[in-house]
């Protein structure tokens, strides 16, 4: 019971001076702004008490990890010192405004406004790197590294390999061209035309030689081969013989008398 009285006693007593504090460093940041911008003279206490309450906070509730933990206690130290700093030139400015002590020189006054800028600055820098050094941001960003090696890596080796991948396809690609273009300008020989090459086209593998055949090249003896062979009987009553004859050969037609002798023909040999 006595415990808790006593750590609400101490709460209250902070909060009071955190107050007075936070009202004499209020009165010195105005001094250094325009009449029409007293305003943000608020928003500067963020750097001081403001902020100093914020990183106790967050170093007790907050902060994960060493970094961010280190960077919240840096904080409490430095917006303590700033706090202690401005409420104290905030005193002597205006003792010495009212002649109760020596009045500050425009030099210390313009060390106090430099030193409030840097306890700014440092704030503003605290709170960025306060979330890049989150761990879960720290494991995302070690994982994306890793990814990004393995990609490399990958890239590395697809280049590596495009070498060796040339050197054993194009060979079979020059010899297929060549059979195709070798086809082409055989199936235009002799006929004095030029065939044009279209190397966008699909080439159709080349026929073989032996199922290259022309319309000038019929062979004969299949065609007679499939002719019914047959005697046939003349008028007269005799009979009409055809005989064998070589493909391509012509034979004079063999005298027909009207003596009863048989007419024979010739009839062509398979």
């Amino acid at each position: 019971m006595f415990k808790k009285i006593g750590a609400l006693i101490v709460t209250i007593l902070g909060a009071l001076l955190l107050v007075y504090s936070a009202s004499r460093s209020l009165d010195f940041i105005m001094l250094t702004l325009p009449p029409d911008r007293q305003i943000l003279a608020y928003f500067g206490l963020a750097a001081l008490d403001g902020g100093l309450i914020a990183w106790i906070l967050s170093y007790l509730y907050g902060s994960r990890g060493g970094w961010q933990r280190a960077i919240s206690l840096l904080m409490i130290l430095v917006d303590m010192v700033g706090a202690v700093g401005m409420f104290t030139l905030d005193t002597l400015y205006q003792t010495g405004t009212s002649g109760m002590t020596a009045a500050l020189t425009p030099s210390e006054i313009q060390t106090a406004v430099l030193a409030l800028s840097g306890v700014i600055a440092l704030n503003i820098a605290a709170t960025i790197f306060h979330h890049l050094t989150d761990p879960d941001k720290l494991k995302e960003q070690a994982e994306e590294e890793a990814f990004a090696k393995v990609e490399d890596a990958t890239i590395r080796q697809i280049s590596s390999n495009a070498e060796q991948l040339a050197a054993e396809v194009a060979p079979m690609l020059a010899a297929d061209w060549m059979q195709n273009s070798r086809a082409r300008y055989l199936a235009n020989l002799g006929s004095g035309r030029i065939p044009a090459l279209d190397v966008t086209a699909r080439d159709i593998p080349a026929l073989p030689a032996a199922a290259k055949k022309t319309a000038n090249n019929v062979n004969l003896s299949t065609l007679w081969a499939g002719l019914p062979w047959m005697t046939t009987k003349t008028g007269n009553g005799h009979k009409l013989q055809l005989d064998t004859v070589t493909p391509g050969e012509v034979q004079a037609p063999a005298p027909f008398g009207g003596n009863g002798h048989n007419g024979q023909l010739n009839q062509p040999q398979q």
